[in-house]
């Protein structure tokens, strides 16, 4: 997904929520030229900035990098069962779902999933195999 995708994903959340650029900013604690630029995709993203960007739009931050469907709220969907899993994971990896390593893991695993289909399923499997059980 590129910067452009991410930034109109960021507009469109961001009118939906009723909020200003100028308001986002605020929220996330940069510039609103800033969010301009992100927005527009002339500027890349830091991971710690898109998380807080997530925060503040009541999503996960790996909502950024799912590719979209029409008619499908996937954004409130992904914000919702975010929420539930958080509660219900183990609570170090709630914690972990929170820091911008674990985005930059989720954007290495998004990038591998839509241009490498077999390094998705090694690294899928790798992370699936190394949680705790819940049995």
């Amino acid at each position: 997904m590129d910067n452009l995708a991410i930034g109109r994903k960021i507009t469109k959340l961001r009118t939906k929520r009723d909020l200003t650029t100028t308001e986002l900013a605020k929220m996330v604690g940069i510039s609103q030229a800033q969010i301009s630029r992100l927005e527009n995709g002339k500027q890349g993203f830091r991971s710690a900035t898109l998380t807080k960007i997530a925060q503040a739009l009541e999503v996960h931050p790996v909502w950024f990098f799912l590719e979209e469907k029409k008619g499908n709220d996937t954004a409130g969907k992904l914000s919702e069962s975010a929420a539930t899993y958080a509660t219900v994971a183990h609570p170090r990896l709630a914690d972990a779902m929170k820091s911008p390593q674990f985005l930059a893991a989720a954007e290495k695993l998004a990038i591998a999933y839509l241009d490498k289909p077999d390094k998705f399923r090694q690294l899928s499997q790798s992370i699936t195999s190394a949680l705790p059980s819940t049995s």
